[in-house]
């Protein structure tokens, strides 16, 4: 399975001003499921906005992308398995304290 992040990051930085979920799978090809699943997780990328939308009178996000500084302090992935996520500054210390590297 390909990942379509550095495809909808491109095209959002494209478009400042945001583009809804469905303009993305218009611009890009991609399954309009493939692209809400991937908007979820792709870095950098959140809702701006909520625009009116012509589906039953609901309510659509509007989607930008972020660039992030290169000295931007990033958390490192800490742990016994290089794949385990961190998720918030806690997780950090929660993980140190069950390694032994900080003592209370």
């Amino acid at each position: 399975m390909k990942s379509n992040h550095n495809i909808i990051r491109e095209l959002l930085k494209r478009h400042p001003d945001g583009l809804k979920s469905s303009d993305i799978a218009k611009f890009t090809g991609i399954d309009n499921r493939s692209v809400n699943k991937s908007l979820e997780s792709v870095f950098g990328v959140y809702v701006d906005r909520w625009e009116k939308s012509t589906f039953r009178n609901t309510l659509a996000a509007i989607w930008v992308v972020v660039d992030v500084p290169v000295n931007c302090p990033r958390p490192e992935n800490i742990g016994r398995r290089s794949r385990e996520r961190l998720h918030s500054p806690a997780d950090a210390v929660f993980l140190k304290r069950k390694q032994g590297e900080i003592n209370d």
